[in-house]
This record gives structure tokens, C-alpha cells and sequence, in this order.
């Protein structure tokens, strides 16, 4: 099977991250891999989208069968890119960060474009581009079931988001609403902070607001759940879940914030969650997704690159990674009989 990962930059893959183990996980299974970066895509005349795209070669696959992440990755930033017709591929899989390379945003969303293309033309593509587009923001949240989630606003308007916030019996977590690595995200008392106009007025640089009700134990940091076709993530009644803990003096839980990871639970509630959401996102083609718990509430949606996975077999000794690779080829399959 010949499976392309679209990455943000196929030269700057870190070894920790998911996506590596994914690459690895695919080369590992014999699969012809391949790598491409969104400025490494192009449209001809004809309408059919190609690629500059580094396959991995033979004499790197024993760097995959060794989990050897590091090398893998360096080697794949060496190697020389081959233009390829992306129709000829069997699998494209979305690994992209549109928010954290936002100077960019015009590659990403022709990206999504040309893997619609692809997609039309019979190629299993993952996360499916409508899905992605439709869930490319934090308000993808407010399409779920009400109870699954805490209080929430959308908006640019600052008297909207004060009232918002004096509704709440608590204090209220404000955010841009397309964001990553817990950049901007900030903890309001009340209304009557005295910071409160300067903080709306960072986020508002950036388009619209979150405004969340606070959820009790927050201070605790949020649990990451990954979830593949609809279900939780599991592998020998282990699940694919870590719990992420704020730094000292820090209320965010991201990692790149300076929280750190730990083994995650998922509770019932969060399992009752997922089974309320689960038919939606296989409906609107969201193979991968990571949820963001606190407590039993739903903060956010991880539908692009996906991460979690490096420390929940750290921690597990499962290989969370190979599952996943399975499911895609067992999908593709699948998506195959059904055309044939």
C-alpha cells in the first residue's frame, strides 16, 4: 500500500511525535511511504495534483523496523523528492498544524483542496478534508450535544463576552478560537478583572473569542483521550490516554506551556462522551481525533496532527501507533470493496 503523510514540513519531523511513530509503525509494516510537505504540492493544467514527495527507501526501512525514530527522521530530511501524481497513491494522511504555522495559511487551505481532488479520484484520505474544514476551529464544539461540554460564547463582541462572563457562577477561560500549544489562553476571575480589556483585546488581534465556563478541577490539567473511528483508542484494555498537569503556577496543561504528561483514565462519564460523539465524527470523516477532558466535560478537538501517542505507549507499552496504521489499511480495504 502506498501511504503519503502531509506534514507541515516534511524536513522538521521530531522523533516524539506521533507522526513519526505513524511513518515508522507504516514503514515497519512493509508499506511503500512517502512524505510531503504542504509547499511541496502543485496543480497542472490539467487539474491533477502532484507532489514533491521523499519516499522512504529500502535501505531506511531497517531504521523504521528498529524504532529507530531519530535516524528515521534525519534520513527522511536527506532524501531527494520525486514528483509524483498524488491520484496514484492509496492513501493520503493528513498530518498537518494549520495554527501553528499561520503566515502559511494559504498553502494549508489550498492543501485541503488538492486532497479533495485526490479523494474524488478514489485515494483514502485522512482526516477527510471536509471534516477537516469543518472542524479547523474550536467552534466544531458547539455542533456537539450540549451536555458533553462546558458553557460557551463564540464572539468579537466585547459586551457580549463581558455578559457571558457575568453569567457564570465561576471564573471563565478565554482563548483564540483557532489555537495551539496553549498560546493566549488566559483565567478570568469575573468580569470586573482588571486586565480583562487587554486580554480580549490580544485574542481579538487573532478574530474571534472563546469564552468557556471554568470547570472545577481544572488545576489538576486535562486528560487527552485519542480516539480512532468514533471509539477509544484501546489496545489490551489500554487506552490511549494521558493525563497532561499544569507547571507550577500555571493553569495550562499543554505541554509546550511547560506542563508535563502522566498515565491518563478515561473515566465512564468520559466513555459516555465519546459514544455520544463518536457517529458524528465518523460521519463527518474524522478518523483521528484527540479529545481534551476536564473532568467529564469536552474542552477541545484535536482533528489535524493529532499527538498523545508517544507518551500513552510510554506509558502503556502498547503499540497504539501499529493499530492505527492497521485501521487505515483495514478502511482503505474496505473503501475498496465498496467501489469495486
Amino acid at each position: 500500500m502506498r501511504i503519503v503523510f502531509l506534514v507541515n514540513d516534511a524536513t522538521g519531523i521530531k522523533p516524539s511525535q506521533t507522526t513519526a511513530m505513524l511513518i515508522s509503525a507504516a514503514v515497519t509494516q512493509g508499506h511503500d511511504v512517502g512524505i510531503v510537505g504542504v509547499g511541496d504540492l502543485s496543480c497542472q493544467s490539467d487539474g491533477e495534483p502532484w507532489a514533491q514527495i521523499r519516499w522512504v527507501a529500502p535501505a531506511q526501512r531497517v531504521l523504521g523496523n528498529s524504532q529507530d525514530l531519530q535516524g528515521l527522521m534525519e534520513a527522511i530530511a536527506k532524501t531527494v523528492t520525486h514528483p509524483t501524481l498524488l491520484t496514484q497513491t492509496d492513501c493520503l494522511f493528513i498530518r498537518t498544524n494549520p495554527a501553528r504555522d499561520l503566515n502559511r495559511a494559504a498553502l494549508y487551505s489550498t492543501a485541503l483542496n488538492l486532497a479533495r481532488r485526490c479523494q474524488d479520484k478514489g485515494v483514502h484520505v485522512i482526516n477527510q478534508p471536509d471534516g477537516l474544514i469543518r472542524a479547523a476551529t474550536k467552534l466544531y464544539l458547539l455542533e456537539l450535544p450540549e451536555f458533553t461540554r462546558p458553557p460557551t460564547l463564540v464572539s468579537q463582541n466585547r459586551s457580549e463576552i463581558l455578559t457571558f462572563i457575568g453569567s457564570l457562577s465561576g471564573p471563565a477561560v478565554l482563548k483564540p478560537l483557532q489555537g495551539t500549544r496553549g498560546n493566549d489562553v488566559f483565567l478570568v476571575s469575573s468580569e470586573n478583572d482588571q486586565n480583562l480589556n487587554q486580554i480580549i483585546d490580544v485574542i481579538l488581534r487573532q478574530g474571534l473569542v472563546m469564552a468557556q465556563g471554568c470547570i472545577p478541577g481544572a488545576e489538576a490539567g486535562d486528560t487527552r483521550v485519542v480516539v480512532l473511528n468514533g471509539e477509544v483508542l484501546e489496545v489490551n484494555g489500554k487506552c490511549a490516554a494521558i493525563q497532561r498537569v499544569p507547571a507550577k503556577g500555571d493553569f495550562r496543561s499543554n505541554i509546550h506551556a511547560g506542563g508535563h504528561a502522566e498515565p491518563g483514565v478515561v473515566t465512564d462519564a468520559m466513555q459516555r462522551v465519546v459514544t455520544a460523539i463518536g457517529p458524528k465524527l465518523v460521519k463527518d470523516g474524522l478518523f483521528l481525533v484527540g479529545l481534551d477532558f476536564i473532568g467529564s466535560q469536552l474542552v477541545e478537538l484535536n482533528v489535524f496532527s493529532t499527538g498523545g501517542l508517544h507518551d500513552a505507549e510510554r506509558f502503556t507499552g502498547e503499540a497504539f501507533a501499529k493499530v492505527t496504521i492497521d485501521a487505515l489499511v483495514l478502511g482503505n480495504s474496505q473503501v475498496d470493496t465498496l467501489e469495486n
